[in-house]
């Protein structure tokens, strides 16, 4: 038959793409395979939301091919992750099923203007600077992540034993604002590596936290 008719089925969690702007469920089979995320965020950091940080290839995840680094969960087997602690969603990615159902919400394309949802006011900020000193052949033990829906860039991860974590000051989720005087505010994640890396064994960082009371509801 030459016409194809697409019926609309009702969304299907183990087929159903998902739909920038839309919260959007999906059903990830997971066989025999770790799911393959990492994440980065939390109600206990700046970023507030749980964010998928990489989707790794050996994965479930990616094999299933829908989810993105960047994507907001907001749900996995009926736990609520709108607002929970990083280790907490640790946990629950950890003990999933063998067939996880995930609620999940993935920004439209930034469009001209950035408007609502970009980095925290800066009022809202506890700002501090910090000097780390490179170790020599050694970067300063931190990974960071951009924002997908606006500016902003954000540590991620600390390295056990690296220059950073052995320093104590810095957190998972604190915003990098300077680096060496340079403004890395509205830089992406690719300019702010590419400073971060090229800056000399000397390095000052201006950082922003979220003062306390402003970070949700506390951690039950």
């Amino acid at each position: 038959p030459s016409e194809v008719k697409k019926p609309e089925a009702p969304a299907c969690p183990s087929t159903s793409s998902i739909q920038p702007g839309r919260e959007t469920t999906i059903e990830i089979a997971k066989e025999k395979m770790g799911l393959g995320l990492s994440i980065v965020g939390g109600s206990d950091t700046l970023l507030g939301a749980i964010l998928i940080h990489e989707v790794y290839p050996d994965g479930a995840a990616a094999q299933d091919g829908r989810l993105r680094p960047g994507d907001q969960i907001l749900e996995v087997s009926g736990q609520n992750f709108r607002s929970i602690s990083h280790q907490k969603a640790l946990n629950v990615l950890r003990q999933t099923p063998a067939k996880v159902q995930m609620t999940v919400y993935r920004e439209e394309a930034a469009g001209g203007h950035g408007g609502p949802g970009g980095g925290p006011q800066e009022d809202l900020l506890e700002v501090f600077s910090i000097q780390l000193t490179k170790k020599q052949g050694k970067g300063l033990g931190l990974s960071i992540v951009g924002r997908k829906n606006g500016p902003g860039v954000f540590i991620s991860d600390l390295v056990d034993g690296g220059v950073a974590e052995s320093d104590g000051r810095l957190m998972q989720g604190d915003q990098i604002l300077e680096v060496n005087g340079k403004d890395v505010r509205s830089a992406t994640q690719e300019q702010a590596a590419a400073i971060l890396k090229c800056a000399p064994g000397t390095v000052d960082i201006r950082l922003g936290r979220l003062k306390p009371g402003k970070r949700g509801p506390p951690d039950g």
